[in-house]
């Protein structure tokens, strides 16, 4: 049993245990007990954030990697339109979707009882589908030869769809909750915990279950009664504030959709509600991407990193129109008036044009100080993978699509591919071929007639008459 409290010294607890006169151990009672039976629903039905969230927790997916593979499910027809919005169906849809919960059920290879046969405001609900409703399975039940052709992340999703979908009809989560409170001299402490009594719609996701099993068991409270005798061990629990937890790409994409929350500014934040955030369904994992791609921020072990380049455009833009969550909210309100006829899309294209002139005229005076600065050679040491064995005074660069050297304008060409035969070529795979002109053994490999793979090393050679690297396979001579 906790005291509802926190104190940043050790003294002012112990100013209270020394008013109180409540010694290192006491004999009480427990003064207070209730008990509630308590149940809650299955969560809502899919959108696609909620499901990129979902995967990316469970499976660490990327939201674009769940974009793409439910665009694979819809045109096989085994789930609905991908890039929703809305956690809601229509009355239509859940006609279909209860004439087929014996064929579902089968599928998913799951039984329960179904409880609710009605529609439910919390899933079905007209007036919060607009021009998409949320992702759910369609009439199309597939075989079992169809469910084992699909690959690994499609199966995964759509499975998490089905099941999701079928939880609507499952009986509710049940669970007793039991509240205790302790009076010690005065000074109230108190403890909670639950009993599972049904596991109802919980049965269908049982793998996840288990993964909040010793959860349960920490919170289960033994059996007790009001006026029950007790001994009381008082003990002071030193803690440590911890940072927040960097994002996951799954996080990012909700934070995206609720950061309406965090602005001060009321009507920005109105906006940002009635728009949802920053982008749309459709968009938020491509505006992720392009950051990683830019390399503005870095995924390691499925955490979200700002890169020093990030870093450098955070400087950079500080201060400026650009970092204000309420210009978008602003764009967004206008945007939104073009789609109603109040505003005019020449206006909104007249005020972009404008402001990005402006940004071209004032960005360098953000730029110029000697810390950005210092920071952008930083970053660029930093990138710098190796030497150029070409040119000699050139560094090679990852350049996006391919690795190059920085010296191009000075006439180097020297390159190297970011994929060789169906594998690709990493960072420190590269570093081996400039410095040392061969790699060790790589494995995976493509066969020209794709009858399979192979292992070999690298080894780049430099051609004279081009002035740029060859690549090829460094197989041992016979």
């Amino acid at each position: 049993a906790k005291y509802n409290g926190k104190f940043d010294k050790k003294e002012d607890i112990q100013k209270i245990l020394s008013e109180k006169n409540i010694q290192s151990q006491e004999n009480t009672s427990i003064t207070k007990l209730t008990k509630d039976l308590k149940q809650t629903k299955s969560p809502k039905l899919h959108s696609l954030s909620t499901l990129q969230t979902k995967a990316n927790k469970k499976w660490k997916y990327s939201p674009s990697e769940v974009l793409s593979t439910l665009q694979n499910l819809y045109e096989k027809k085994l789930t609905t339109y991908p890039r929703s919005d809305t956690n809601y169906i229509t009355e239509n849809e859940f006609k279909y979707l209860q004439a087929n919960i014996d064929n579902y059920k089968k599928i998913a290879n799951v039984e329960f009882e179904v409880a609710f046969l009605e529609p439910q405001k919390r899933y079905i609900d007209g007036s919060k589908v607009q021009e998409h409703f949320a992702v759910v399975p369609t009439k199309t039940i597939p075989s079992s030869d169809k469910i084992n052709q699909l690959n690994e992340k499609e199966r995964n999703l759509y499975f998490e769809v089905l099941l999701n979908t079928l939880a609507m009809f499952a009986p509710n989560y049940k669970y007793e909750e039991t509240n205790v409170e302790v009076d010690i001299k005065g000074a109230i402490f108190k403890a909670s915990g639950k009993v599972e009594v049904d596991k109802g719609w919980k049965a269908l996701f049982s793998n996840e279950s288990e993964e909040n099993n010793d959860k349960e068991e920490s919170s289960k409270l033994p059996m007790l009664t009001e006026g029950e005798s007790a001994v009381a061990s008082i003990k002071i629990k030193e803690s440590v504030s911890k940072p927040k937890s960097p994002y996951t790409e799954g996080q990012l994409i909700n934070m995206m959709k609720t950061c309406g929350k965090t602005v001060d500014d009321e009507e920005a934040q109105k906006i940002l509600k009635d728009t949802e955030g920053v982008g749309t369904s459709a968009t938020r994992a491509n505006i992720i991407e392009v950051l990683k791609s830019q390399k503005y921020i870095e995924v390691k072990k499925n955490n979200v990193q700002v890169t020093k380049k990030g870093e450098i455009l955070c400087q950079a833009v500080e201060g400026s129109l650009l970092s204000k969550p309420d210009m978008t909210a602003q764009w967004e309100k206008f945007l939104k008036q073009i789609g109603t006829g109040e505003k005019k899309k020449r206006t909104f294209l007249t005020n972009i044009e404008r402001f990005v002139n402006l940004l071209i005229e004032k960005t360098p005076e953000y730029v110029g100080g000697a810390n950005i600065q210092e920071m952008i050679v930083e970053a660029q040491e930093n990138s710098y993978i190796s030497t150029c064995p070409v040119c000699k005074t050139g560094k090679f660069t990852d350049k996006g699509k391919f690795y190059g050297c920085n010296n191009y304008s000075q006439g180097c060409k020297a390159s190297l591919p970011k994929q060789f035969a169906g594998k690709n070529l990493s960072v420190n795979m590269v570093k081996l071929l400039l410095e040392k002109g061969k790699t060790n053994k790589l494995k995976g490999f493509k066969k020209k007639d794709k009858s399979g793979t192979f292992d070999a090393p690298l080894r780049v050679d430099i051609n004279k008459e081009s002035k740029n690297l060859k690549i090829g396979f460094d197989f041992a001579k016979k």
